[in-house]
This record gives structure tokens, C-alpha cells and sequence, in this order.
């Protein structure tokens, strides 16, 4: 559902300024990071290539938003994880991630938390920090906030 993805990825940029938060159709991004020559262009033979080169330039990790999954009716299960160069940077930016979409303990939100983030290593010295967040639509759409 496009309209849960857009409104995590507008949450998320505007919550984390200077993370990248990726769409669904975005995900292969990371994999194509590639050094730059003068001109622009991949340069040949030249340094680390795929989601090791895409960390080098994003300190603090990004994130990425998975398709929702439908459940029932109009539940959606939505992925979406940080990925960093390492547990700790991951485990900090989900749990930054987690704030912005189903707020802090205690705090009432469309979005729940469905499955606690989990820890998985990555090729490249990078890992991912994955939750699930829970949200129904009412006719299609999220309820106004």
C-alpha cells in the first residue's frame, strides 16, 4: 500500500534529517554505491563497491522501507530496517526509527510495533536492524492524524 510507505518515508525524513530512508523500490540503491570519477561516472578498479562504499558516505547508516504485507482485511505488516556499519549504529538508529513511527512506550500511535527489531549481519562489514510495524487503514486509507 503505497499510501503506508509514503507516510513512513515523510515521518522518517522529517524525524532523522541527514539519514537516507529508502522506498521499497529503492532497496537495490545501497548495492550500486560505486566510487565516482572526475566525470561523474563509476570509476574502474578504484575502492570498495555495493553497500560498504554506500555506509562510507552515510556515517549514521540508513534506512530502508519494505512493500507492506497485507494481513487481514485492512492490516498491513510493514517491514523496515536500519541498516549501519555496525550492531551498535544499527541497533541506535532502529531504535530512533521505532520512536518516530510507533512512539515511545506508552505513546498511542497508528503504527505498533509487531516484531521487535533482530540483528543481522550484512556482506560489506555492514548490519540490519529489522522491525515489523502493524497499522490498519480504514477504507483504504490511514486515519487522519
Amino acid at each position: 500500500m503505497d499510501v503506508i510507505t509514503l507516510d513512513l518515508h515523510a515521518k522518517l525524513q522529517a524525524a532523522l534529517p541527514g539519514v537516507s530512508v529508502l522506498l521499497p523500490d529503492e532497496q537495490p540503491l545501497p548495492l550500486q554505491a560505486a566510487p565516482l570519477d572526475d566525470q561523474g561516472r563509476p570509476a574502474v578498479g578504484v575502492g570498495e563497491r555495493g553497500l560498504g562504499a554506500y555506509l562510507a558516505t552515510r556515517p549514521e547508516g540508513y534506512v530502508q522501507i519494505e512493500p507492506p504485507r497485507p494481513i487481514t482485511g485492512e492490516e498491513y505488516w510493514t517491514p523496515v530496517a536500519a541498516v549501519a556499519s555496525s550492531s551498535t549504529a544499527a541497533s541506535a538508529l532502529a531504535g530512533r526509527v521505532r520512536e518516530v513511527i510507533a512512539g515511545a512506550p506508552g505513546e498511542v500511535s497508528w503504527y505498533v510495533l509487531q516484531q521487535a527489531p533482530a540483528l543481522t549481519p550484512l556482506p560489506g562489514r555492514a548490519v540490519m536492524s529489522r522491525a515489523v510495524y502493524a497499522t490498519e487503514l480504514l477504507h483504504g486509507q490511514l486515519p487522519p492524524t
